[in-house]
């Protein structure tokens, strides 16, 4: 998992710097036009589609990229608003909320990882958690199956300072956030890292990121994620 995130991080980045090289030539050519140096507009023209098709495949090889990391993260889970008592370990804390909280049955061995999340103005996870609660514990679980039987009795928190949500990647958490803003939205959450919404109009669709409501037929224009 490790190598196939570096091979599309590479070419992300490659991208990236074409992307850099075609605005610095859109720039040139912009104003060689505006000074009259016998530079057509056409070129101008295509040296923008150019840009976009750069950009285009830029955001595919993000997607992917974004796709094998969230696969890595398939086991795990964020605990929000969970205080640790002094000389409780998370492993301990997390398995006796889930017995307590979410009325499901885990053993301490079922955890893999369990740590404290520092909290970074950056992190768009961090920024969204409470500001005055404790910080977010994320969890790994040694199995697929154990974390999605947690994940089933989120809804047992509803109301509650307590929230339980998956571990997403950062461009997952965008999309996630500008879906769940969006005026047309009735409410929206992950599953298997996946921006699942429901539209006010009763549908239910999956959302990618820097994917507009426009392909599923609502003239509505949203921004993207960078």
């Amino acid at each position: 998992v490790e190598g196939r995130v570096a091979i599309v991080e590479q070419k992300t980045s490659d991208h990236a710097a074409a992307l850099d090289d075609l605005a610095e030539r859109i720039t040139e050519l912009g104003n060689a036009v505006d000074s009259g140096t016998g530079v057509k507009p056409g070129d101008l023209q295509e040296a923008t589609k150019e840009i976009e098709g750069v950009r285009r495949e830029a955001r595919e090889a993000m997607c992917a990229a974004k796709d094998v990391e969230q696969y890595g993260r398939r086991n795990n889970i964020r605990i929000r608003g969970l205080s640790l008592d002094e000389g409780v370990s998370c492993r301990t804390a997390v398995k006796n909320f889930v017995g307590t909280k979410l009325q499901t049955e885990i053993t301490e061995e079922d955890i893999e990882i369990a740590h404290i999340l520092p909290s970074q103005p950056s992190d768009t996870t961090a920024a969204t958690s409470r500001r005055d609660g404790p910080p977010a514990i994320i969890v790994k679980f040694r199995s697929r199956e154990v974390r999605d039987a947690v994940l089933k009795k989120r809804r047992a928190l509803k109301g509650t300072r307590y929230t339980v949500v998956e571990d997403l990647t950062a461009l997952n958490s965008k999309t996630l956030t500008r879906v769940s803003r969006d005026p047309n939205v009735a409410s929206a959450w992950t599953w298997n890292g996946k921006v699942i919404a429901l539209l006010k109009t009763g549908d239910k669709i999956t959302v990618r990121p820097f994917q507009s409501f426009l392909c599923f037929g609502l003239r509505v224009n949203i921004q993207n994620e960078f």
